[in-house]
């Protein structure tokens, strides 16, 4: 999973989105999902650790890469 997810955190980075709701909509409920993409919005960086601190083992590292990568593809690109 972890190469599927670097491939993934690649194409949004080059700038081409990504429609990976489906699969978040299954894995979190829609408060979780707000929580997250509000932390995304509001932080000054979206450095996975940090993420990861905020969250304090609410959310898998998994849960926040995904996020991560739907924040990216719908926000920055």
């Amino acid at each position: 999973m972890d190469d599927l997810l670097q491939e993934m955190e690649h194409i949004v980075n080059s700038g081409t989105r990504l429609n990976i709701g489906y699969h978040l909509d299954e894995m979190l409920d829609s408060d979780s999902q707000d929580e997250i993409m509000d932390y995304f919005s509001e932080a000054e960086t979206d450095d996975l650790e940090a993420a990861n601190a905020e969250f304090d083992g609410d959310y898998s590292e998994e849960e926040i890469r995904l996020m991560r990568i739907r924040f990216l593809s719908e926000v920055a690109n």
